[in-house]
Formats: C-alpha cells, sequence, structure tokens
C-alpha cells in the first residue's frame, strides 16, 4: 500500500519530467535555422561597402524530362538553375556549398539536397576582375519522386569569408 510519501514523490516526478519536456520543446524550435534574405556582412568592411547578395539569372527555370528516369535513382525530371553571387566590392568570399529543397504546387516536398561548392577554375590574368564580378554558378536538381513537376526550388547558399566567418543567402525558383 503506498504511503502519503510515496504519492508526493510520484507526482514531483511527473512535474519534473513535464517541466523537462516543456523545456526540450522550447529548446528545439528556438534552433530552427533562419536564412537571411538581405545582404550578408562579413568581417571589417572599411568602405561601409554592401555585402555578398545572391539572386537568381532566371526566376523561371524548366523541368526537363530524363529518358532513364527511375526513381529514386533517376528522378524524371531535371531543372537546371543558374545562382548569381555579387561581391559588391567585398573580398575573400566564398561558396561553400548549396541546400536545394523541391516543393510542388500541391505542397509536397521533396527531400532536401545538398550539394558541394564548384571548385573555381580561373585563367591567368584574370583573378582581380572576377573577384570584382558576379559569379555564376550553374546547378542541376532533379524532380519528380514522389512531387510534382512544377513549383518552387529554393536555394541555401553557404559562404565563408577569410576570416573564417560563416553566412548564407536564399535564392528562390518558380519550376514550370
Amino acid at each position: 500500500m503506498p504511503t502519503l510519501l510515496d504519492r508526493g514523490a510520484h507526482g514531483l516526478s511527473r512535474r519534473l519530467a513535464c517541466a523537462l519536456l516543456v523545456a526540450a520543446a522550447v529548446a528545439s524550435a528556438s534552433c530552427e535555422k533562419k536564412y537571411p534574405t538581405e545582404p550578408i556582412t562579413f568581417g571589417y568592411n572599411p568602405l561601409g561597402l554592401t555585402a555578398v547578395s545572391f539572386s537568381a539569372q532566371s526566376s523561371t527555370v524548366f523541368a526537363q524530362p530524363v529518358s532513364n528516369a527511375r526513381c529514386p535513382q533517376v528522378a524524371p525530371f531535371n531543372v537546371p538553375f543558374v545562382v548569381v553571387m555579387n561581391p559588391n566590392g567585398t573580398s575573400g568570399v566564398v561558396v561553400t556549398g548549396f541546400q536545394v529543397r523541391f516543393t510542388d504546387t500541391a505542397g509536397n516536398t521533396a527531400p532536401q539536397i545538398t550539394l558541394p561548392a564548384p571548385i573555381p577554375v580561373t585563367p591567368f590574368g584574370s583573378a582581380l576582375a572576377d573577384a570584382r564580378g558576379d559569379k555564376f554558378f550553374s546547378l542541376t536538381t532533379g524532380i519528380g519522386c514522389g512531387v510534382g513537376q512544377a513549383g518552387t526550388i529554393v536555394v541555401v547558399v553557404d559562404t565563408a569569408d577569410d576570416q573564417g566567418h560563416k553566412g548564407s543567402g536564399r535564392v528562390q525558383f518558380n519550376v514550370r
């Protein structure tokens, strides 16, 4: 037969478990990643230059059928798109990777895909001009396995500067 002391200890452990559960829910909700939609500033900026920004070369892109589709290895459609990085005078910033997520018009979301950053190839003598100009990243993602053909691609571009600071930018594409 439980005593009054046993019931008190049981109630205390139940309250403690509830408190821990609430704390864990609050902690996990606060860890949600939020990506900036404005330009990113890295490190020291003595000239007050606008930070690195990202855009779409064309905001509307088209799904192209694949002849040898076999889900999930080969998606039925490929979508080529170009992400443009404008350094706005900022130097020492590199793209470290791309995170691509497709959502179809019905709201179905394909699994996120992480693409590594391409290795830049710079012809001799053009490094300074390239450092000041826009960078174009041609990427392709497969869609259509478990999701529709039309929708939206959101690309998060991960970056780092020469001081080790990390950042990210976001670009959106409409898929027709």
